[in-house]
């Protein structure tokens, strides 16, 4: 019987907004993980990658017990990633707020990396943004087979948009694990469904607790069919 939910992702299922980055009650995963009365678990990181979600996940799950641990992942944006510099990981993201200000050869190595995706040719960012989002989307396959191999119930959606390509011929058979069924669709994401409600993000792109409690309710359906599988 499933007693706790692990969850993982970015600022969206952090519940960031405005100042505060990590409000992992008022995210909408608090409140289903409330509304299901089930052990919550947020590992969750403003301005984390998704490299970050799955190694954290591992880390956590190769000690919990999949009879009574289900999963929960919102992956973030294609291009973050994360680099291990200094005996410390480093999450890497193009928005200026997470820019790294505590050593300057690694802030150059960070305008250098996110400049290529900002700021370089619409030719490069082409092949850079194609390049990213097909790796990524491998990785998250290889990450959901793990999951399986170890029998955890795990359920996965987009914090933004997806980034996966469709009918392109680098598409991946899943199995039902996404939301809805819908990895490739951009409507059923946290930032777009909010939107579509009327909720206006601040400027990081975060949303309110209103916003919250009606993405838990547009899912919460889903979660529980989800649960009873």
């Amino acid at each position: 019987m499933i007693k706790k939910i692990y969850v993982n992702g970015d600022s969206h299922i952090a519940g960031a907004y405005l100042n505060d980055l990590y409000r992992p009650d008022v995210s909408f995963a608090g409140l289903i993980a409330k509304l299901n009365n089930l052990e919550y678990v947020n590992e969750a990181m403003a301005g984390g990658s998704n490299d970050r979600i799955i190694r954290t996940s591992k880390e956590y799950l190769i000690n919990a017990d999949p009879s009574s641990t289900a999963v929960m992942i919102l992956w973030s944006t294609f291009e973050r990633t994360e680099w291990f510099y200094e005996n410390e990981w480093h999450q890497i993201s193009g928005q200026p707020l997470y820019e790294p200000n505590s050593n300057h050869r690694l802030n150059k190595l960070w305008k250098d990396y996110t400049d290529a995706f900002w700021h370089d040719t619409k030719e490069k960012q082409s092949i850079f943004y194609f390049s990213r989002s097909i790796e990524t989307q491998y990785k998250i396959k290889e990450f959901s087979e793990w999951l399986k191999r170890r029998k955890f119930k795990h359920l996965f959606g987009h914090a933004h948009s997806s980034f996966f390509y469709k009918k392109s011929g680098f598409e991946i058979g899943w199995d039902d694990i996404w939301l809805f069924n819908k990895p490739y669709d951009h409507s059923v994401t946290f930032c777009n469904k909010s939107l579509e409600f009327g909720y206006k993000p601040d400027q990081a792109w975060h949303f309110d607790d209103q916003a919250h409690k009606n993405y838990a309710n547009y899912i919460s359906a889903e979660f529980k069919k989800f649960l009873s599988a």
